[in-house]
């Protein structure tokens, strides 16, 4: 029992951010205890906020957060003395800093970081021209240990993988987008508008799923660069962006093909429950839904050949050009469109076959 709780509470640490705060607390220590050691430094608070800052949930956005607070240090300290040694009088120079540092501050490659352009132009000429240089060269030598710290604490103790957020992501998506269809082959077979049957807001649900699996896959894509964790090695072939813009493709042909039945529910053919058009449509649909779900990577559902054979039948039957634009034929063109991306070729899972597992393998021809 207790076995079964432990990586349950671990996890919702981890949600909470506990990991992150725990790195960023571990880097500070260690700053303060080489500092107060080594540098024989009382306070070392300069090392010890550098290390609280740049501390990020993957190593990624940790080495980009150590970075930009670098060169805001640096840019600081080579705004602050020039000012502090050569401008006179003093207000003057002040002033000519502070208005330096606070343009190079608005720079947008140092993002928030920028705030510490003229937090250390300000402290740096205050050392500077208080004639306290190695006061400065202390802080200085602090700020590094505290970036080098936060760095190898971000990377090698137990750096982020968000692999399983990414997956729950993608399969709600795919379990809406087949839902959806679902409840557009509901609304062909009971002549009903799509939002009577999925709800007013079940297009912005739609967007709201993509957007959500779309940050999901890319934070998961991140939290896997440069981490040491074996699990980050291995290659996560079932998150790959090919999938989620395949599904992505899908979710826009589901809009199109939702907007044409809301603005004419009655376009399937005839208005009776068993018309020669709406019927197969329906269940044209409903195997799209299989299809879409089973979307994960890898070789496409069986059915998928099937389905488009059904398309091709049911828009088959003796249409000339005059009936090109027939409100069955444009239902088709989303429904087509979205066999189309579910057939293209995913990306396959690795072949991990061991030869101990299949010893009647007969070995290559040299």
């Amino acid at each position: 029992m207790h076995s079964a709780r432990l990586p349950a509470l671990m996890a919702r640490i981890g949600q909470a951010g506990g990991a992150e705060a725990a790195r960023a607390t571990v880097a500070a220590g260690l700053t303060w205890q080489t500092c107060a050691t080594l540098l024989h430094i009382s306070d070392p608070y300069a090392g010890a906020v550098a290390a609280l800052l740049i501390v990020e949930t993957t190593v990624v956005a940790t080495v980009s957060a150590a970075t930009r607070y670098t060169v805001g240090c640096l840019l600081g300290v080579l705004v602050a003395v020039p000012g502090a040694l050569y401008a006179e009088p003093g207000m003057a120079g002040l002033a000519l800093v502070v208005f330096a540092s606070a343009l190079l501050a608005r720079h947008g490659f140092l993002g928030h970081h920028g705030l510490h352009v003229p937090t250390t132009a300000l402290l740096t000429f205050a050392l500077v021209r208080g004639r306290h240089p190695g006061e400065l060269g202390a802080h200085v030598a602090e700020i590094v240990l505290g970036i080098g710290f936060g760095l190898a604490c971000s990377m090698l103790l137990f750096p982020a993988v968000r692999v399983r957020s990414a997956e729950r992501a993608l399969e709600e998506l795919r379990l809406l987008i087949a839902r959806h269809l679902d409840g557009l082959a509901d609304a062909v077979v009971r002549h009903e508008r799509p939002r009577n049957r999925l709800g007013a807001a079940w297009e912005d649900d739609l967007g709201t799923a993509l957007t959500r699996a779309r940050t999901a896959v890319d934070e998961a894509h991140e939290s896997l660069r440069w981490n040491v964790r074996p699990t980050a090695r291995r290659r996560r072939w079932h998150l790959d962006h090919r999938v989620l813009r395949t599904l992505t493709d899908v979710a826009g042909q589901v809009t199109a093909t939702g907007r044409l039945l809301d603005a004419h529910p009655g376009a399937p053919e005839g208005t009776r429950p068993g018309s020669a058009f709406a019927q197969p449509y329906a269940r044209l649909l409903r195997t799209t839904a299989l299809c879409a779900y089973s979307c994960r990577g890898g070789r496409p559902h069986p059915a998928l050949p099937a389905a488009r054979q059904a398309l091709a039948r049911l828009g088959a039957p003796g249409r000339g050009p005059a009936d090109a634009a027939a409100p069955d034929q444009c239902l088709l063109r989303p429904l087509e469109s979205a066999l189309t991306c579910l057939s293209a070729p995913a990306p396959a899972p690795p072949d991990r076959a061991h030869r101990l597992l299949d010893p009647l393998r007969p070995p290559p021809r040299r």
